[in-house]
């Protein structure tokens, strides 16, 4: 997958509040889903859909615990975001667009 298609994929997965929310919590570390409904205003059903988006978009990692599902943020996933935007607003000497007179 492309540069671009990356970044696309994962912006369209955060661009969410409820979702944006859920990485903030994430961003403390593991929790399960029972841990996450107690902080946010959301039900248990509402956040697990949410959950699955993140998941699907590879943003965060699910490791089972007996009963429950852990959660938490897949850093490599985040750092491999940042490398792109990084790479896709910093173009250095790769710039061979052909410009037109404009005035």
């Amino acid at each position: 997958m492309n540069n671009i298609s990356n970044i696309t994929e994962v912006l369209k997965a955060l661009a969410d509040n409820s979702r944006l929310e859920i990485i903030n919590l994430l961003s403390c570390g593991k929790m399960c889903v029972c841990d996450i409904v107690e902080e946010l205003d959301l039900s248990q059903p509402n956040i697990s859909h949410h959950l699955k988006i993140l998941k699907n978009a590879d943003l965060i990692i699910a490791t089972k615990r007996g009963r429950w599902i852990d959660y938490e943020l897949n850093q490599d996933k985040f750092k491999g975001l940042q490398d792109d935007i990084e790479a896709l607003v910093t173009k250095q000497g790769d710039c061979s667009i052909k410009r037109s007179e404009c005035k």
